[in-house]
C-alpha cells in the first residue's frame, strides 16, 4: 500500500509492500528505486548547458540558477507491475533538485549503464526526437515546476518501435521485452534539469522480490535502487 504524506514541505512515501516469499499470486511484481546523483549516468554539469536539448528547451541557456549542493537531492519510486495485463502502476516523490525537472523517463538500460529513452513520464523528447523516441508522456507534456513533488501515473506496454532513422538513439522492444528488462532490474528511472540536461538523479528499478531464478536473468539481482 502506498501513502504520500506531507511532512513539513517534504513529500513522503510510505509504503507496505507484502513479501514475495510463497506468495500465489505470480501476475504482480512489487518493484522500488531510490534515486541520487550518485546513480546519475552522466557527470553532473552544475551550470547551464547548451547542447542537444538546446533547441527543445531554450529556456535552460538562459538559466539563472546557480550551482546547488545535491547532496540532499533524492528520490523514491514505487510499481506494482500487473504481468498479465502488461501495465505498471508507480508513485514517485523527488526533492532537493537544482530546479524544476525539465523530464523525467524510464530508460532502457542495466545498473550504472546509460541506455536510451524507453518512456516518457513528463516532458519533452516527442515521439519523433533526434535525443529519444517513446510514446506520449504518461504523465504530462510538461513536468511539475518546483525542485520537490510528487508523480503518479500508468504506463501500459506496448511494442516500443524505433522511427526511422533513429537507430543511434533508440532501441526497439517489443511487449516481452519490456516485461523481461523490468523483470530483471534492467531499467532506470532518470530525472533531467537545465543544469544537468544528462540527467541530475536516477534511480535502478528493482524487483522487492527477485525473480531471476524464474527468468533469463543473470544469477544475482541488480546493485542499486
Amino acid at each position: 500500500m502506498l501513502d504520500i504524506r506531507i511532512i513539513g514541505l517534504l513529500p513522503v512515501l510510505c509504503l507496505t509492500v507484502p513479501s514475495l516469499a510463497g506468495a500465489q499470486d505470480t501476475t504482480t511484481i512489487e518493484l522500488r528505486a531510490n534515486l541520487s546523483p550518485a546513480q546519475a549516468r552522466a557527470a553532473l554539469n552544475y551550470e547551464p548547458t547548451t547542447g542537444p536539448l538546446e533547441s527543445v528547451f531554450p529556456d535552460c541557456a538562459k538559466d539563472k540558477q546557480t550551482a546547488s549542493d545535491l547532496s540532499q537531492a533524492s528520490g523514491e519510486m514505487v510499481l506494482q507491475f500487473d504481468t498479465e495485463k502488461k501495465v505498471v502502476h508507480f508513485s514517485m516523490a523527488y526533492r532537493g533538485l537544482s530546479g524544476s525537472p525539465i523530464m523525467a523517463h524510464f530508460h532502457d538500460g542495466g545498473p550504472g549503464a546509460a541506455g536510451p529513452v524507453l518512456q516518457t513520464v513528463c516532458g519533452m523528447p516527442p515521439p519523433t526526437s533526434a535525443i529519444g523516441a517513446s510514446a506520449t508522456a504518461i504523465h504530462g507534456e510538461t513536468c511539475p515546476v518546483g525542485e520537490r513533488g510528487v508523480m503518479a501515473g500508468t504506463w501500459t506496454l506496448t511494442d516500443h518501435q524505433c522511427p526511422a532513422g533513429s537507430e543511434k538513439t533508440c532501441t526497439s522492444r517489443t511487449v516481452d521485452e519490456q516485461v523481461q528488462l523490468l523483470a530483471c532490474g534492467n531499467i532506470y528511472l532518470n530525472f533531467h534539469t537545465c543544469l544537468n540536461q544528462p540527467g541530475e538523479i536516477a534511480g535502478q528499478i528493482i524487483p522487492v522480490g527477485w525473480l531471476g531464478d524464474k527468468l533469463d536473468c543473470n544469477a544475482l539481482p541488480p546493485k542499486g535502487g
